[in-house]
């Protein structure tokens, strides 16, 4: 895998000259790539990470916010099913959402999520090529970051819509007090098996995003333009069309997470694990030798194919591997297979027998939840199967409500999880500090806080709670 490449922000002049006023103090910063090195934790069929943790130290607590922005931050606020919400708590937060989008006050939330080396808030990063690849962190810190960080983004993200929603409601002569009862509701995809049609309804328009170090897909609104340069976003999403991430997780899914002993599992489990569903390993190697007979020159193929024939652990937790370049070479074996099957479903007459072929394969392995919700949100566009919907793309995504309503549910996981756990991630000294945008981003809106990994894990005293935990 290459290293990560520095994109440098170049932006264009845009119609908006509000959101330019916006942006404007900050400082510009150098961005990271979407890409990493190949060292680190391994997305795999058959392997898994095995980790174990102790609790950490305890950091310093969060910059303190000031006058009306404290009082605002520490109103709790009680965070909902979408397919719960009434539909004054619709309309207030439609409002905010696509008023926030449109004056491109989410620009500054796309920039800092692609910001990976600054934030270092992902262990497994999906490139924006078509096909995808995964490209692992090159620490395990940056893996335990995923959840208390984007803990800290949607904090951030409520805050701002908030102040959003002010503003609009000023405008138009609304009362702006009602911006204190906003909140991101959580998408509770288990039991939903879809999005809420509310959400699905919602798309805003607006927004721009920065193109990253392997560009974009012909067909896409970035393709071609120079790395780091400015494009405007156009939305799209077609959930659950993607034939090899068409289904959500399944009722027994989540227990199975919350069952995690320590944080290292619950984590794992949530962005790496992939359970075998040992009775379709069968059915797995005869679409393989499908494969192998029509496409012999296929070097994902053969990849995936010589793996399958290796005996398979029954607890692939437990395994270790030693060869890291080799399991991500297999990942992303794995992941063109899959591409053979969403390339062929969109030609005209499609080849079934491929089709099922590599839907068998796909069969053996539950994906892990972080990345099963975003591509089986985002699925394919229609008209180019290249394409995939903003929510996949690492550089763009803030400007979907489904990214920021999967990341609340992740959030109730882990929070449901706290209820009865008292571990935390390993993290210490800067590791354990999160300041997902920077004061000169959130100046504005009266945020751009430090969260210290204590305060986000402290439930009692976050400013918001959920009206349930997760249930099965």
């Amino acid at each position: 895998m290459s290293r990560y490449r520095q994109l440098t922000n170049e932006d264009t002049s845009m119609s908006d000259q509000d959101r330019d006023r916006r942006l404007a103090p900050r400082k510009r910063q150098r961005l990271s790539a979407s890409r990493r090195s190949g060292r680190g934790l391994i997305l795999g069929v058959v392997i898994a990470v095995a980790a174990a943790l102790t609790a950490c130290a305890n950091p310093a607590g969060p910059t303190s916010p000031t006058g009306d922005a404290a009082a605002h931050q520490h109103a709790q606020v009680v965070r909902k099913s979408a397919s719960q919400m009434n539909p004054a708590e619709i309309d207030r937060f439609e409002r905010a959402f696509s008023y926030a989008v449109g004056k491109g006050y989410f620009d500054a939330f796309n920039q800092e999520h692609q910001n990976h080396e600054r934030n270092r808030n992902h262990g497994i990063d999906l490139t924006a090529t078509s096909p995808i690849t995964a490209v692992a962190a090159p620490s395990i810190t940056w893996g335990y970051r995923l959840l208390p960080w984007h803990r800290s983004f949607i904090l951030e993200a409520e805050q701002m819509l908030r102040a959003a929603l002010r503003e609009r409601d000023r405008q138009e002569g609304r009362d702006p007090r009602e911006a204190d009862g906003l909140f991101i509701p959580y998408w509770d995809a288990v039991h939903d098996q879809a999005l809420p049609g509310w959400v699905q309804a919602l798309q805003p328009q607006g927004g721009t995003a920065l193109v990253p170090p392997e560009g974009m897909p012909k067909g896409h609104p970035g393709y071609g333009k120079p790395v780091g340069s400015r494009y405007k976003i156009v939305f799209g999403r077609w959930p659950g069309n993607n034939i090899v991430f068409d289904k959500l997780p399944q009722l027994a899914y989540v227990p199975y997470i919350l069952a995690s002993d320590d944080f290292a599992g619950l984590y794992r489990k949530i962005e790496f694990e992939t359970p075998l569903v040992q009775s379709a390993l069968p059915a797995a190697k005869e679409g393989l030798e499908t494969l192998q007979r029509r496409f012999p020159d296929n070097a994902d193929v053969q990849i995936v194919a010589e793996a399958v024939k290796q005996p398979l652990p029954q607890n692939v937790d437990a395994v270790i591997t030693q060869d890291i370049g080799a399991a991500t070479k297999f990942v992303n074996a794995v992941l063109g297979v899959g591409y053979l099957a969403t390339s062929e479903e969109f030609r005209p007459h499609p080849d079934q027998e491929v089709i099922r072929a590599v839907k068998a394969v796909y069969g053996t392995v539950v994906m892990p939840a972080h990345v099963d919700l975003h591509l089986w949100a985002g699925g394919l566009n229609p008209a180019n199967p290249d394409v995939r919907g903003t929510v996949t793309y690492f550089n763009e995504l803030a400007v979907d409500p489904a990214f920021w309503m999967l990341h609340t549910e992740l959030d109730r996981w882990w929070y449901t999880w706290e209820q009865s756990h008292t571990g935390l991630p390993q993290l210490t000294g800067d590791d354990a500090q999160f300041q997902p945008l920077t004061p000169q981003e959130g100046a504005w809106y009266g945020g751009g806080h430090t969260y210290s990994l204590t305060q986000l894990a402290a439930t009692r005293d976050l400013p918001y709670r959920y009206a349930e935990p997760y249930r099965a």
